[in-house]
């Protein structure tokens, strides 16, 4: 019985096998009413007070004493702690949720082991963790990992010229070049180190928890290409490739290839027309109605006037681009400088000139009276340029133009197109029918050898020779036909977010157009983005 008088003739014991809590209460004459949290202190004080005490139980037990009847109640039990491993889908991890007793027995770090081992987890315990969790209780808490596998690195080519030129403008992260600053030759020796191949990894197995072996794949080779103009492996080391020629080198997708440089001071009357298969530096000027073809990158250190550059690299003027402004001597119309290359081409201005560049053209201060043609972008206005402007004459590029200022207070027409140029979409149909073609001979070519293979000896040697040869020619051909859709896909994709940026004005005159929109300034306006929003040609 409870010594406080308030609570006499109520006992609070344990059952015979001490698992339940026993609220007894035998009336031998009149008490005060009670609370449940009285009767709660009363546990508490009985020593049960950490037992699972049972809510309903204890509002029976609180009724019937204020109603003076007898009772003999189990408001609560003896609850011993639990545990639960788990491992997780991948059995990467296992985890441990473990609840703390209520007056019964608390789990034992040994009944957590032999579980463990009963799920077959094999790797180290984090016995730290478990008697942390043992202590404090808790959920989901990882008391052991498996080994994640590394995976096997391809083998890649690393060049070793730091300063080595890329055939291609770096992009940002938006797929737009930085406006580059004029650009140098950039030339190597024969037997310089042009890249080395660092070869593959293995990698290395996983394991899970329970020991099982993750199997990994090594990484892929790559080679150099077989036919890398200027350059070859070094007899010594295969995976190193040297210049086998002095000259300018180009960073390829495998590889490096080496033109050789022809260098002159002018190009003029007395040095005659240029045509080499290589790169051309000219270190003075190229003057009117001459002309250069190379099959590597022309740079000219002066500038070129009336002349026709051709180039199947890059084009680097550090001068301008000028045309005749007058009709000329020999023709009806105006002669105007005819710049072309499959790369980019870079100028610090253009005049009366007309430029059509692979990928992109960058002129540093002014474009005027002039038709500028790109691939991919048309920026006129570098960093460290005061200018960037486009004034008359007609601008296209299949992403981006961009220029602080476009057109002329005079009011000048300037026709600026920005989106994907029709040629991309022939080129792509010709791509997908070109692969499509070639798909339909490999698989006869399969099926013959196919029957070579079921009937050996049966068909001549060169035959087998010719088909093996055809195969491997034609698998090429469909892997560079996929490669080809896959850069034009991209190139697509780019033209569809095609933009005209304008940094600080837009004069009358001036008509932007994106795919079949068009939008004709009428009236000088401030900077801003012309784009297509909802199928409209949009300024903002």
């Amino acid at each position: 019985m409870l010594e406080d008088a308030h609570l006499k003739y109520l006992s609070i014991h344990l059952d015979e096998k001490g698992q339940k809590v026993i609220a007894s209460f035998a009336p031998e004459g009149g008490t005060d009413a009670i609370t449940i949290h009285e009767l709660m202190q009363a546990i508490n004080a009985a020593g049960f007070g950490g037992y699972s005490i049972h809510q309903s139980s204890l509002e029976e037990a609180t009724a019937k004493y204020n109603s003076g009847k007898a009772f003999e109640i189990a408001v609560g039990e003896a609850l011993d702690g639990k545990f639960l491993i788990r491992l997780d889908a991948n059995q990467m991890a296992a985890y441990l949720s473990c609840t703390l007793p209520l007056g019964g027995a608390p789990v034992q770090r040994s009944d957590i082991l032999q579980d463990a081992e009963h799920k077959g987890i094999t790797a180290a315990l984090d016995l730290e963790a478990i008697d942390q969790v043992l202590t404090d209780g808790g959920d989901n808490i990882q008391i052991a990992s498996g080994k994640p596998l590394v995976a096997g690195q391809d083998g890649k080519f690393e060049t070793l010229l730091p300063r080595m030129k890329e055939k291609n403008p770096h992009l940002d992260e938006h797929g737009l070049a930085d406006f580059r600053e004029l650009g140098e030759v950039v030339a190597v020796h024969a037997g310089d180190q042009l890249m080395r191949i660092v070869a593959p990894t293995d990698g290395e197995p996983g394991e899970t928890v329970t020991g099982k072996i993750i199997p990994v794949k090594p990484g892929k080779k790559v080679v150099f290409a077989t036919k890398l103009d200027g350059a070859t492996p070094d007899p010594d080391d295969s995976n190193l490739l040297l210049a086998a020629i002095s000259g300018s080198p180009m960073v390829l997708k495998d590889g490096v290839s080496v033109d050789p440089i022809y260098t002159v001071k002018d190009v003029d009357l007395r040095t005659g027309n240029i045509s080499f298969l290589g790169t051309v530096h000219v270190s003075g000027d190229v003057h009117a109605d001459m002309s250069i073809k190379a099959s590597g990158d022309i740079y000219v250190d002066g500038t070129v006037e009336n002349a026709l550059l051709d180039a199947g690299g890059d084009i680097v003027v550090k001068g301008g681009i000028i045309g005749a402004s007058e009709l000329h001597a020999t023709s009806n119309d105006k002669f105007r400088a005819a710049i072309k290359c499959s790369g980019s081409c870079t100028a610090r201005f253009v005049q009366n000139a007309h430029i059509s560049a692979g990928s992109g053209i960058f002129i540093h201060d002014i474009a005027m009276l002039s038709e500028l043609t790109a691939g991919h972008q048309i920026i006129v206005g570098g960093e460290n340029s005061r200018k960037g402007d486009i004034i008359g004459g007609i601008i296209h590029a299949t992403m981006l133009v961009k220029a602080r200022n476009i057109g002329a207070p005079a009011g000048l027409k300037t026709v600026v197109i920005a989106g994907a140029d029709q040629s991309l979409h022939e080129r792509l149909n010709a791509a997908v029918k070109d692969r499509e073609t070639a798909e339909h001979k490999l698989a006869d070519i399969i099926k013959l050898l196919e029957l070579i293979r079921l009937n050996p000896g049966r068909i001549p040697p060169e035959t087998v020779k010719t088909a093996v040869a055809t195969r491997d020619a034609l698998n090429a051909e469909i892997e560079a036909l996929r490669l080809e859709k896959i850069e034009l896909n991209k190139a697509i994709s780019l033209a569809d977010g095609a933009q005209v940026i304008v940094e600080k004005h837009v004069f009358g005159g001036a008509e932007i157009r994106i795919g079949l929109e068009h939008y004709t300034v009428t009236e000088p306006r401030e900077g801003g983005i012309f784009h297509i929003s909802e199928d409209k040609l949009v300024f903002v």
